[in-house]
């Protein structure tokens, strides 16, 4: 099929297609859109510089370089799977430290899918523990995908997770959690919502897929303590590769949302906390749907031969 995957149990946590390079799920593309948020000075949109001799409100064109930032920006990756968000950042020159509990998971990025060697740091170590440790205010953005094998780990989900989160972001930093669920399950959907919600003021919801509510598919949740207008423009989309499949995920996302707005704001839904976590049985629909998913993604032959 021209692609190449990376598997970890009955789950592909990965995947490129080897003639361009494109990721194979197009989800992790939508974490990108942490740096495409307006009133942040990592908004491509503010790079661009107003000439003096040109018509009052000229702008130079967006170029792949005006993209690209100071240097300055950091960025957190929990969850590494075969690097297409850290080496996305990297590339836009933000500082990108990987936290991966599987240090098999880290050298076949490294090895297979062209993780970049040089990237700010890479803890192979449990990610609610390194969140618990590392220093407040470090990071302008924080992306975290840990969904695998048809579920998430629930202790990263908890309330007392996302406030380590929170706190270890900037002021105005960003977080985007992936969590893979139905969105027609609004029991499941409005805790982990609510539960993000009580750490930040403004939570927005995208969904990879929404033809069919009730089928499982990755949901990205964005959240800070700043308002999330995202500036996805023409021009930029232009830059990127409209015809991309980064270009078309990333073009198509905000037509995605589910409005979690109600389930943020409703104070009678209990937040998710480490005593009391239901994600486990709660998320039992949605790994018989995966198990199922997989099976047809793929012939029986790769799973019994790899």
């Amino acid at each position: 099929r021209n692609l190449r995957m990376l598997r970890s149990g009955h789950s592909l946590i990965g995947g490129r297609w080897t003639a361009t390079g494109d990721s194979i799920f197009g989800v992790f593309y939508y974490a990108d859109a942490v740096r495409m948020i307006k009133g942040r000075e990592s908004n491509p949109a503010s790079k661009r510089r107003l000439v003096a001799d040109q018509p009052e409100g000229w702008t130079q064109p967006l170029t792949r370089r005006s993209m690209r930032g100071s240097g300055s920006e950091r960025a957190l990756q929990i969850g590494l799977g075969v690097g297409v968000s850290a080496r996305s950042l990297h590339s836009m020159n933000v500082r990108v430290d990987v936290v991966e509990i599987d240090a098999a998971v880290y050298e076949a990025a490294l090895e297979h899918f062209k993780l970049p060697k040089r990237l700010n740091a890479v803890y192979l170590t449990d990610g609610r523990r390194f969140i618990n440790e590392a220093a407040s205010s470090t990071y302008d953005y924080i992306v975290h995908d840990v969904f695998t094998g048809g579920s998430v780990p629930a202790s990263l989900f908890s309330q007392s997770a996302v406030q380590q989160l929170q706190r270890i972001l900037k002021h105005d930093g960003v977080l985007a959690m992936n969590y893979a669920g139905i969105p027609n399950d609004k029991r499941t959907l409005g805790h982990v919502a609510r539960t993000i919600g009580t750490s930040f003021a403004y939570v927005r919801c995208f969904a990879e897929i929404l033809e069919d509510p009730d089928t499982m598919t990755n949901m990205m949740f964005f959240a800070s303590a700043k308002p999330l207008e995202f500036d996805i423009s023409d021009d930029l989309l232009q830059v990127i590769g409209k015809h991309t499949i980064r270009g078309r995920v990333l073009g198509g996302m905000l037509s995605n949302e589910v409005d979690v707005s109600g389930f943020v704001e409703d104070t009678d839904l209990s937040p998710i906390t480490d005593s009391w976590n239901p994600l486990p049985q709660w998320q039992v629909s949605t790994a018989i749907q995966h198990w199922h998913a997989m099976r047809g993604m793929v012939s029986t032959s790769y799973w019994l031969n790899y």
